[in-house]
């Protein structure tokens, strides 16, 4: 009794309600004060109240008192406060240890929590307008998408294509596939509610990487009337792991940054090598530079912080969003490399790039193995390039001739034929001097006949001069600067094995599902021509249909396993996608749950693919069609 009134006298008169619980024995209720009396009947106890989780958080709580552990966020370890609502009111439960007894004081914070609960719920609500906002543009932009890289595929395929609009189609193809890499970025949900990007390294060549970086900075700097200078390092290693997707986007923000503030006949420089590591693994170093307009001292400590500018008279007439840099910072960050700035007002910038990777497979063994003890003759006046490409050569094991003037072409052909030998191919620069190269090259390729390789060495655009050389003999062509694999690749194609290679992958290409009939469910018409000509092509037998419900009307009415495949599209009139898979998989037939069921959508997220699976789908394919990736779905589900 004489506790209790000692209790009473500390605890009585707090407004606060306080229970104290015994510290040492169970956790029994030992004393609660009046004003926990008025909120708490002891039939009742404070456990009725708890939430499911506080309950176990609340149990964990006294034990950790009764262990003199610290606990809650006032220091005892535990990351979220406890709460409990009581008669409609919120309370935080603040557990701390009182003369050998566990206290547990309430503390009412309904208006704060209820505060917080609407502002928690209204950025819910924003954030799933915003996703549905962004799920929405995504399919917008990407229904015209297909169709531009549907016909550019459908203009390829065509065998009487000339030249030159080959040419453009693929630089089409080649810049909307990087727009749509850029979009599927920006709108992958995941990634912006998580704030994170991931990075997916993949096989890669450098050489190509660079050439598709250059097809889209070189115009743009070109279109300016900015000089355009490339130097490449020593390169190591050509072939290498890494996301090209986002180092493209690394390279294309500085170089078109670079490009946008550099004037008129201004310069813009980019050099790239590749050196190994002792511990196998290979670092890309990089530097973009220009002569542009610069920036200050003071911008430049604050140029990867987003949506930062300088202002200037002369920026603020340059179009941005002041996040191009710091996007940048950010992938290079991820892909464990640095990023390093100088620049001057008025001189012009300069980036620094380090970036380590994995180094991949490559083919080299076996370039080597058909290509070794095969002799060339290479023609060029430029003698700086010829150190180069004679490490190349000697790296593949062949031998090389070099001549810098027309006649001493012909002394060494004529001397081969006089020798009982044979020079294995011709490379030649597209330029020599007053030689008149057409002429020159159809008088080589009478001499030596039809059989007979012929390369071209260019740093032109090949679409322009294409028509004009292959006529006059040559059978391929190599874009400087020159790469070890873009040589032997180039050669190896003429050997016994590249030419057994090549006729197999014809023969891949030229899929064939002829007698396979699918079922394709599109509302667009001029997707559904595009994806009936696409697929029309390997032989397959198609049956479209324009919405969800013609498709479960078609399926049902035919006889079991009539359709080996069905495309579905998502978004469609009537009956959508998703409630067309479930009927279908719920119709009392045979072949309900076994038809492979594609969704073949715009809508692109994460999510987008997880609700395609969860209803029964096979697999997802994004739009616009990747038919490389369509053609490995209808392999994988039609048997080859």
């Amino acid at each position: 009794m004489g506790d209790m009134d000692a209790l009473n006298r500390c605890w009585g008169e707090t407004c606060l309600p306080v229970l104290l619980f015994e510290g040492d024995g169970p956790f029994t209720l030992a004393y609660q004060n009046e004003a926990a009396d008025k909120i708490i009947s002891e039939k009742d106890g404070l456990s009725d109240f708890l939430f499911a989780q506080e309950q176990f958080d609340f149990a964990k709580a006294l034990k950790s008192q009764r262990m003199q552990k610290a606990f809650c966020a006032s220091g005892n370890g535990r990351e979220d406060p406890l709460f409990c609502r009581i008669n409609g009111e919120v309370y935080c439960l603040e557990l701390f240890l009182w003369k050998g007894y566990i206290a547990c004081m309430l503390c009412e914070i309904t208006a704060f929590y209820q505060r917080t609960e609407n502002q928690m719920n209204e950025a819910i609500m924003a954030n799933r307008a915003k996703t549905n906002f962004l799920s929405e543009m995504s399919h917008d932009i990407r229904t015209p998408m297909n169709a531009i890289m549907g016909m550019t595929e459908l203009a390829l395929s065509q065998q009487d294509t000339p030249v030159r609009i080959r040419e453009y189609l693929q630089k089409i193809r080649t810049a909307s596939g990087h727009m749509m890499s850029l979009l599927n970025e920006v709108l992958d949900m995941s990634r912006i509610e998580s704030g994170k990007v991931l990075i997916s390294p993949e096989e890669m060549e450098i050489a190509d990487f660079l050439h598709e970086v250059l097809v889209v900075a070189k115009p743009q700097a070109d279109a300016k009337g900015l000089l355009f200078d490339l130097s490449i390092g020593k390169i190591e290693q050509e072939r290498i792991m890494a996301d090209s997707v986002r180092l493209k986007q690394i390279f294309l923000n500085l170089l078109s940054n670079a490009v946008k503030f550099t004037p008129e006949k201004g310069r813009v420089t980019l050099f790239l090598e590749m050196e190994r590591e002792e511990t196998g693994g290979v670092v890309m170093r990089a530097e973009v530079a220009d002569t542009g307009i610069g920036m200050s001292r003071e911008f430049i400590e604050k140029i990867f912080v987003p949506f930062e500018r300088e202002h200037s008279l002369t920026v603020s007439k340059i179009q941005g969003t002041g996040l191009g840099m710091a996007i940048t910072k950010n992938l290079v960050e991820l892909m464990k490399g640095e990023i390093r700035v100088e620049s001057r007002q008025n001189e012009g910038s300069r980036f620094w790039l380090t970036i380590p990777f994995e180094a991949a497979p490559d083919h080299m063994e076996a370039y080597r193995r058909a290509l070794s003890g095969k002799r060339i003759l290479v023609f060029s006046e430029d003698r700086s390039r010829r150190g180069h490409l004679s490490q190349i050569i000697e790296r593949l094991g062949m031998q090389m001739d070099w001549a810098d003037r027309a006649e001493q072409v012909i002394f060494d052909l004529n001397d081969a034929v006089f020798a009982d030998w044979e020079y294995f191919a011709f490379l030649t620069a597209e330029k020599a001097g007053e030689v008149e190269m057409v002429s020159f090259l159809s008088e080589i390729r009478k001499r030596m006949g039809d059989s007979f390789p012929m390369l071209m060495l260019s740093e032109g655009d090949w679409s322009q001069m294409e028509y004009v050389l292959t006529r006059s003999g040559i059978n391929a062509f190599i874009p400087l600067p020159l790469f070890c694999s873009r040589i032997a690749s180039a050669l190896y194609a003429f050997t016994q094995e590249g030419r057994a290679e090549q006729t197999l992958q014809s023969a891949e290409k030229r899929r064939d599902f002829s007698g396979k009939r699918i079922l394709l469910v599109e509302d667009n018409e001029l997707n559904l021509e595009i994806a009936t000509e696409l697929l029309g092509m390997s032989g397959l037998l198609i049956e479209p249909a324009c919405d969800g419900e013609r498709a479960v009307e078609m399926f049902t009415a035919s006889r079991p396993f009539y359709y080996d495949l069905i495309f579905m599209d998502i978004q469609m009139p009537v009956m959508n996608g998703l409630d067309a898979t479930r009927a279908i998989r719920s119709l009392n037939r045979p072949d309900a749950e076994l038809v492979p069921i594609i969704a073949m959508s715009a809508n692109a997220f994460v999510e987008d693919v997880k609700n395609s699976l969860d209803v029964g789908m096979n697999d997802h394919i994004s739009k616009p069609l990747d038919m490389d990736r369509v053609f490995v779905c209808l392999d994988r589900f039609l048997g080859r």
